[in-house]
């Protein structure tokens, strides 16, 4: 086993597995606390209206693909696992949603036209990434999108006190496959090293009671209350 510096993306592929998947996708079909604020965080970062090509990077079972469908883009979401791919598509057919497509396919090596994306999103992805494969993902996200295209990251918070709590293994234990969860000056680097201008980041609250409110309301002061990282940015 390679210490946990030194693990890849594709060395923690194998977590996602189909119990992965469904617990996701019972939460979503349930609307649960978790799943609404999530959705509501995500889209509260998104352009509106929601239009044009819509490219949900690492989509898992489907979430922000078959909500961008809704909200009526042409909506894609890609996945490498199979498992993925049938959750989602298990999961729009149980929604209704005939317009959202998924592809299986490496997001650092996308099967996309280049400058043919309005928009890409890459959702609770990166912090299973290493820093190469970011690096890859990033260099396509710039490649696939329309000039004026916009990227949306959104992803854990190094700083949250949560983060702090499963690093130290008090209480909380981490995700074996959170391998780069990053601050958000460093992710806001690493965007501007591949061409993006970045827009805005804003602190997105979790879906704890009491918790959220500490996190809406001193978040922008206090590391230990940064949840979650909503990084805006745009291809010149």
């Amino acid at each position: 086993m390679k210490p946990r510096g030194a693990l890849t993306a594709y060395d923690v592929a194998e977590h996602y597995d189909d119990a992965y998947f469904e617990d996701l996708a019972r939460r979503y079909r349930e609307r649960t606390r978790f799943a609404r604020r999530r959705i509501a965080n995500v889209f509260a970062l998104l352009p509106h209206p929601l239009v044009g090509r819509f490219i949900d990077l690492g989509c898992g079972m489907g979430t922000f693909t078959i909500e961008a469908a809704r909200a009526g883009a042409f909506a894609v979401g890609i996945d490498p696992a199979a498992a993925a791919l049938t959750a989602a598509t298990h999961v729009a057919h149980s929604e209704g949603v005939t317009s959202a497509c998924f592809v299986r396919a490496d997001a650092a090596l996308l099967p996309i036209p280049a400058a043919t994306t309005d928009v890409v999103l890459a959702a609770d992805l990166i912090e299973h990434l290493d820093d190469d494969t970011l690096a890859r993902i990033l260099d396509e996200a710039h490649r696939i999108l329309r000039p004026g295209g916009t990227l949306v990251i959104y992803t854990p918070a190094g700083s949250h006190l949560f983060e702090r709590m499963k690093d130290a293994g008090f209480l909380l234990k981490q995700d074996p496959s959170h391998i780069g969860v990053r601050t958000p000056d460093a992710l806001a680097t690493a965007v501007r090293m591949h061409g993006f201008e970045r827009l805005h980041v804003r602190f997105q609250p979790s879906h704890v009671p009491v918790m959220n409110v500490l996190e809406r309301a001193f978040a922008p002061r206090v590391p230990l209350l940064r949840r979650r990282i909503g990084l805006v940015a745009r291809k010149p």
